[in-house]
C-alpha cells in the first residue's frame, strides 16, 4: 500500500536501501590482518562456537538511499524517497524518523512479500571499525514500474545507491533517463554489493551518472588499480563529471578532471562511521545544485561526513540547515592541496 499523500513537487528523488539498522557494541572479538601484495585487509572475528556478551544494543534508521533523502531534507531541499518496505516495526522505526526529517513518503510501497531490511552494525573497540550483516530485504521487491514519470517534472537531483536485483537497477536505469529527460543530474554512491554482485550493471548505472562518490575500498575493487589518479582517470574516461573517494582519516579526493582537491579530515572525535559516506555525497550534492566551487563542495563533504562521525547512529549530529553547515566550514580549519589533473 502507498503510504501518505504530498503535494510536494520533489527537488531531489532517491533510490536505494532503507534499513533498520542494529548497531551492537561487542568488546569480546578478535582483529586480524591479511596482507595480499600492496593491499591490507582487515578481518573481525568471532571463535567458533563461543558465546560473546555484548556491551549494548541500539535500534537505528538507514539506509543510503533513505539517508541522503533525509540529510538533504534537512538541508533544506525536497526530498523524495521511492522505496519498497515491509510491514512490520522496523518500517515504522525508519518511516517515522523520515517523516520527521521531512522526506516525502508517497512513493513508498509496503508489502507482506518481505520484511524490511536489516543491518547488524559490529562496533568493536578499534575506533571507526564495524562489520555489517546486511539483508536487503523488500528493498530488492522495487521494479520499473513503482518509479513514476509524472514524479519527475520539477526534479533537480537524482541519487542511486546499490540494490543488486535487475528489477531494481533496471528502476534506478528509468529513474535516471526521466532525470534527464528533465534536465536534472545524476549522482551515484554505488557500494561494494552492487560492485561485486552486479557487476554489470554496476558499470552501466555509474556511465550514466554525472557525480560518483564511494571509498577506497569501492574504488580500487570497481577499477582494479591502487592509485587514486589512475581510478579517478577510469571513472572520468566513462563519462563521469566528478569523481569522489574517500579515504577514512586520510581525508579524500574529488576531482572533476582538471582539478583534483586533497582534504583533510576535521579534527574531533570519531565514534561511528556508519553512513559517513552517504552524508559525504549529501554534501556534494547540495553543493553542485548551489553551484558552489569544488573547493566549497570538498569542504561542505568532508564537514557533513565528519559531523555524522561524531555520532552514534546515522543522520545524528548532521546540521538541520545549509546555513549551519557553511557556519562549521567557515569556522574549523580543513587542509587541502588543490593540484591539477596531468
Amino acid at each position: 500500500m502507498i503510504l501518505e499523500v504530498s503535494n510536494l513537487n520533489p527537488e531531489l528523488i532517491t533510490i536505494g536501501s532503507c534499513t533498520l539498522d542494529v548497531i551492537i557494541e561487542i568488546d569480546d572479538i578478535l582483529r586480524f590482518e591479511l596482507f595480499d601484495k600492496d593491499i591490507i585487509k582487515k578481518y573481525t572475528a568471532i571463535e567458533y562456537s563461543r558465546k560473546l556478551n555484548v556491551k549494548s544494543v541500539r535500534f537505528v534508521p538507514g539506509g543510503s538511499g533513505s539517508n541522503i533523502a533525509a540529510n538533504c531534507s534537512m538541508l533544506g531541499l525536497n526530498a523524495c524517497y521511492i522505496g519498497i518496505l515491509g510491514n512490520d516495526f522496523s518500517a515504522t522505526i525508519c518511516l517515522d524518523d523520515l517523516r520527521k526529517r521531512g522526506v516525502d513518503l508517497t512513493q513508498v510501497v509496503q508489502t507482506d512479500e518481505d520484511s524490511t531490511a536489516l543491518s547488524v552494525i559490529l562496533k568493536t573497540p578499534w575506533g571507526k571499525d564495524r562489520s555489517i550483516l546486511a539483508y536487503k530485504g523488500a528493498n530488492n521487491l522495487l521494479k520499473p514500474s513503482d518509479v513514476k514519470p509524472e514524479l519527475f517534472g520539477e526534479v533537480k537531483a537524482f541519487a542511486w545507491t546499490s540494490l543488486t536485483s535487475d528489477a531494481g537497477c533496471q528502476a534506478i536505469e528509468k529513474a535516471i533517463k526521466l532525470t534527464k529527460d528533465h534536465g536534472g543530474k545524476i549522482f551515484a554512491a554505488p557500494s561494494m554489493s552492487i560492485i561485486k554482485n552486479a557487476t554489470n550493471w554496476a558499470k552501466t548505472l555509474i556511465s550514466q551518472s554525472d557525480v560518483v562518490s564511494l571509498n577506497m575500498e569501492e574504488a580500487q575493487e570497481f577499477t582494479g588499480k591502487k592509485k587514486k589518479t589512475l581510478m579517478i582517470k577510469d571513472f572520468i574516461d566513462m563519462g563521469v563529471k566528478l569523481i569522489s573517494i574517500t579515504d577514512g582519516p586520510n581525508g579524500s579526493i574529488i576531482s572533476d578532471g582538471d582539478t583534483i582537491i586533497n582534504s583533510s579530515i576535521y579534527t574531533g572525535d570519531v565514534n561511528d562511521t556508519t553512513g559517513a559516506g552517504d552524508a559525504f555525497l549529501s554534501g556534494i550534492l547540495i553543493s553542485i545544485l548551489n553551484n558552489f566551487s569544488l573547493e566549497k563542495t570538498s569542504k561542505l563533504a568532508t564537514a557533513m561526513s565528519f559531523l555524522e562521525c561524531k555520532e552514534i547512529g546515522v543522520r545524528e549530529g548532521l546540521p538541520n540547515s545549509l546555513q549551519e553547515l557553511e557556519n562549521f566550514v567557515d569556522t574549523n580549519t580543513l587542509n587541502q592541496v588543490i593540484s591539477k589533473v596531468v
